[in-house]
């Protein structure tokens, strides 16, 4: 399917203290589309933090909620591994878990770091009565603008059906997803 560029961009939906949240309809097929969700972050603080936070699946629960559990699964090497995450939502949505593969690119002495996410099918035991994410994406870019300064963008879609109508589900997701982002922000730039 060819998608016309002016038919695609980012549509800025809110800002806030350094947050930018967008979103845009991707098509997934010729039938279906999905909104991709995007945010850019201007934090002071250090690049090595910023990529702390995000990547060490510990870490997780300290910014993102409704984490029930959050674990390293397996790691490859440095640059790639599995993680599992299981995700208690609130009534009326039942909990939903998600294996990750993560990749990520930091060339030495590079500003830039790139870390790609994505659904994964594994034999780790699924929990029961959780519904198991199979098509999701992700990525989080981290550019240092300066040793106090970092730029952070992630972008998100799903295209795992919904589990309610998207006028239930979608301000659900918005209001959780730029919670999420606040908290990171604020651990990012405590002292």
């Amino acid at each position: 399917m060819v998608v016309n560029p002016a038919e695609n961009r980012w549509e800025l939906t809110d800002e806030e203290d350094g947050i930018k949240f967008y979103v845009r309809w991707v098509p997934l097929n010729s039938l279906t589309e999905v909104r991709e969700r995007k945010v850019e972050i201007l934090a002071h603080t250090s690049l090595d933090k910023a990529l702390g936070l995000v990547s060490d699946i510990d870490k997780a629960s300290l910014w993102m909620s409704g984490i029930k559990r959050a674990s390293l699964l397996k790691r490859d090497n440095s640059n790639q591994w599995y993680s599992h995450v299981l995700y208690g939502l609130p009534w009326p949505f039942n909990d939903r878990e998600m294996i990750t593969l993560c990749r990520m690119n930091r060339g030495a002495g590079q500003s830039k770091i790139t870390i790609s996410m994505e659904s994964v099918e594994h034999p780790y035991p699924q929990a029961k009565g959780v519904e198991r994410l199979t098509n999701y994406k992700a990525s989080w870019e981290i550019v240092e603008i300066n040793q106090n300064l970092v730029k952070m963008t992630f972008i998100a879609l799903s295209g795992d059906p919904p589990a309610f109508p998207r006028v239930i589900q979608d301000p659900v997701i918005k209001r959780v997803f730029m919670g999420n982002m606040r908290t990171l922000k604020e651990l990012l730039e405590k002292g």
